[in-house]
């Protein structure tokens, strides 16, 4: 059993949904994932990317990126093992030390969690210019591919780790 991390989650949607947006993501390949969320959520709409695509105005990439980093952060905010985790991160900051993984894992969350998911990113993607079913059909594919991400039951055969999950069907908006 292995586990999933938020760029592999985001590059998995957006290279089934938004095909035009791979260079964000290759872009952001070698920057840590707190600092793509810091990227991300210091830009205004409609403002482009600051790492060299000018001309690219990502819309899906941002969107699903923040929306499933925050909810896996809260995930693992709330779990009983964030005390250690916060206390590990204090301990980095004092010390000075990078953490040896900076990849954001993505903790299996609940039915609620996954409507918080559901909700932010149809709102998200609509505030940045989505059409309102284009949005809904962006937020069903986020949620499925985190159903997808959870990590299997011993001997059970279900669920997938890792792997590139999502729909067959290119359901992009006008294909």
């Amino acid at each position: 059993m292995g586990t999933t991390v938020v760029r592999v989650v985001v590059g998995d949607v957006v290279t089934g949904y938004a095909p035009e947006e791979v260079p964000v993501l290759a872009a952001l390949a070698h920057v840590d994932d707190a600092e793509v969320v810091r990227i991300l959520r210091g830009r205004r709409k409609g403002e482009p990317l600051g790492f060299g695509f000018a001309e690219v105005a990502a819309v899906v990439t941002p969107v699903v990126w923040l929306a499933v980093d925050e909810a896996c952060r809260s995930a693992v905010q709330s779990s009983v093992g964030s005390a250690y985790a916060r206390l590990a991160g204090v301990t980095r900051r004092l010390l000075r030390r990078p953490s040896a993984e900076s990849a954001t894992e993505v903790p299996e969350l609940s039915r609620d969690q996954l409507d918080v998911v559901h909700r932010r990113v149809t709102e998200d993607a609509r505030t940045a210019g989505l059409a309102a079913e284009d949005a809904e059909r962006l937020a069903d594919r986020v949620v499925a591919r985190l159903i997808l991400a959870r990590p299997t039951s011993e001997g059970t055969g279900t669920g997938r780790d890792g792997d590139g999950g999502g729909t067959t069907s290119d359901d992009r908006p006008g294909a």
